[in-house]
């Protein structure tokens, strides 16, 4: 959503037995890559590597809580260096 109009940006639909994170990629895309987006918020289910990667591809924030069982991920991409921060600031483990 456009916070300046409220304008929605990306939508897609899905059933009820398909998960949201898969199409995270999709929704993003829907936004031309030379409009910024500032902020990506969503929900637990979108803390995976796959989501991160594809915010940061477009130099948005990003606000994902972690999930219940989340740990953090080896520090092998730029994806997994952001989680691992995350993850940090939220825990406090490691500081």
């Amino acid at each position: 959503m456009d916070t300046a109009t409220s304008d929605i940006r990306a939508v897609e639909l899905t059933p009820s037995r398909d998960g949201d994170s898969p199409l995270l990629t999709d929704l993003l895309d829907q936004i031309p890559t030379d409009d910024e987006i500032g902020t990506v918020t969503a929900d637990g289910a979108y803390d995976t590597r796959r989501c991160y990667s594809a915010i940061i591809e477009r130099d948005a924030a990003l606000i994902i809580p972690i999930r219940s069982n989340g740990r953090p991920w080896k520090e092998d991409c730029s994806a997994a260096r952001v989680m691992v921060a995350v993850w940090h600031s939220h825990t406090g483990c490691g500081q």
